[in-house]
């Protein structure tokens, strides 16, 4: 958790760097904050791994199968991963772009859901009796 207010710290400080750089040098300004989300994004993945441990041990404890609990994680994933592009896209000021990632990323998520809609809908219709 220590790691929260230096992110919140940097972030800060570099907002008011980039500021003044997108004034004078906008391609470079979006560089730099690229820079700085990728950098900050791999030094939290330990933290996601650590997260997404603690997911697995609670779903394998409480005898979750990975049939419902693969899609779910996938789909935290697909929605951080989506969120950074349209995030980088939108600093660059590419709207459209940014709106393709977002389509492709939901698309993504329907994608990887539609097991897991399944596995639902089966079961519902067995204890139905349908």
């Amino acid at each position: 958790m220590l790691w929260l207010p230096l992110v919140i710290g940097a972030g800060i400080v570099l907002t008011v760097f980039q500021a003044q750089l997108r004034e004078e040098q906008p391609a470079w300004a979006v560089v730099v904050g690229l820079s700085f989300v990728t950098v900050i994004f791999l030094a939290l993945m330990p933290q996601f791994t650590s997260a997404f441990g603690a997911i697995t041990a609670l779903a394998r404890e409480a005898q979750v199968s990975a049939l419902y609990l693969n899609p779910v994680l996938k789909t935290i994933g697909v929605a951080y991963l989506t969120s950074f592009g349209v995030q980088i896209s939108r600093e660059a000021g590419e709207e459209a772009i940014s709106g393709i990632i977002e389509l492709a990323g939901k698309l993504v998520i329907l994608v990887i859901a539609l097991p897991l809609l399944q596995a639902i809908l089966h079961t519902l219709f067995g204890i139905l009796g349908v």
